[in-house]
């Protein structure tokens, strides 16, 4: 039999900074999106029609990688309690 372990204070962590990072990614990605709208407001032409298409596939990048981080979270907080529980339940059954 192997022996197995988890840290659930350490998964905790994980998961926090995991939502920092995440609301850290929405805050810049806000901050680009209000100045490529104040940039597109005056820059018209090749160039710009360029930048706004690029700046699209980024924005949908991000949007992909911060729905990746919450699907993460979720899987964790469910590792998290699913251990918990079996610590919870072995306790009890051995006082």
């Amino acid at each position: 039999m192997s022996r197995y372990s988890v840290d659930l204070d350490r998964l905790q962590e994980f998961a926090d900074r995991l939502a920092a990072f995440n609301s850290s990614a929405e805050h810049v990605a806000g901050e680009a999106e209000q100045q490529v709208a104040v940039l597109h407001s005056s820059w018209t032409g090749d160039a710009a029609d360029a930048h706004r298409r690029y700046h699209t596939e980024w924005m949908d990048a991000v949007s992909q990688m911060r729905e990746a981080l919450n699907a993460l979270r979720t899987k964790i907080a469910s590792a998290h309690r699913d251990y918990s529980g079996t610590v919870a339940h072995n306790v009890a059954m051995w006082p």
